[in-house]
């Protein structure tokens, strides 16, 4: 079927915010997908576009195996409920069988991050749809005031990076660009230095998973203001030795989408946290994303004890 694509670019930011801000599944969702910047970032990696199709705004993302779509039909949520799910479904029918004649027939046709808000209505229509990693929702309190023994490993590592280094935070300015992808470039190395015998599972595709994330800190750091991004650097004892991005997911939720700590400074991770999320404290709940499916990752996040993991579904055809 023909349905034509625009190329994604930077002047889209407000198209596709303003429909998920703008469709009552949007506003419900906690979801850190639900946002421009958490796909563009990545556009050296994939090349997105996007269509309009019946008013439901359509993102699509290729590589080389083919082309999926990293979020659903973006639409409000009484057109999904009047007539039982007609226009959602007419346009996922639509879409669909775009994607399989351009993926011609292969198992790369796919639909990402549906919130559970929607994963029975798909399912009703005779899709197929699994688990995706969920994200990590956190009381923003909790992780400013990290109280109680549930907190006591995050406090003791914060109180001991303050006595022991000299520390300024300040806001990223494009001037700290290439000191901080030079950051990023050590922390990577960092992790693969990892003697063997300490790895976890799947140690081997978080290092792959590392070495893909430079393109996406790069256009961070790049197009940050662009992006509507606020980054902040932590220096430690004279030298930049940490950074995060972060924007708001909604009224009540705030996303961290980046973050980086030098490994070798013992608590600067957990202060760098807990300072970005002191600054966001008008919102409610700080999403740190999802674990990408790796437990050390996992761990770490479990660690701060989510008050929620944000469902999360792929949408496949039987």
């Amino acid at each position: 079927m023909s349905i034509h694509l625009s190329p994604l670019t930077i002047n889209d930011q407000s198209r596709l915010n303003q429909a998920i801000a703008s469709a009552d599944i949007g506003k419900k969702t906690s979801l850190s997908t639900w946002s421009f910047a958490s796909h563009y970032i990545w556009k050296d990696l994939f090349t997105f576009s996007w269509t309009d199709i019946d008013g439901w705004l359509c993102l699509f993302a290729e590589y080389s195996d083919g082309i999926f779509m990293p979020l659903p039909p973006v639409g409000p949520l009484s057109d999904i409920r009047s007539s039982s799910g007609r226009p959602l479904r007419n346009v996922l029918n639509q879409v669909f069988a775009f994607m399989e004649i351009r993926n011609r027939g292969s198992n790369i046709t796919r639909i990402e991050n549906i919130p559970a808000d929607l994963k029975e209505e798909i399912q009703q229509w005779g899709y197929t749809l699994i688990p995706k990693d969920p994200d990590y929702l956190y009381r923003t309190a909790d992780l400013i005031q990290l109280k109680g023994n549930p907190y006591k490993s995050q406090r003791a590592a914060c109180n001991r990076f303050i006595r022991t280094h000299r520390i300024r935070i300040a806001p990223y300015q494009i001037m700290d660009r290439d000191e901080c992808f030079a950051l990023f470039h050590r922390w990577v190395h960092q992790k693969e230095n990892i003697p063997v015998s300490r790895l976890e599972p799947n140690e081997d595709v978080a290092r792959l998973m590392l070495r893909d994330a430079a393109n996406a800190h790069r256009v961070a750091l790049q197009e940050y203001r662009e992006l509507c991004l606020t980054g902040r650097i932590v220096w430690v004892d004279g030298a930049v030795k940490a950074y995060t991005f972060g924007f708001p997911r909604s009224p009540e939720v705030f996303c961290v989408l980046l973050e980086v700590a030098d490994r070798s400074v013992y608590g600067l991770a957990q202060y760098l946290f807990r300072e970005f999320c002191r600054e966001f404290q008008t919102y409610s709940l700080i999403n740190a994303m999802d674990d990408s499916g790796l437990a050390s990752l996992a761990k770490t996040k479990l660690a701060y004890h989510p008050c929620q993991l944000v469902a999360n579904y792929i949408a496949q055809p039987y």
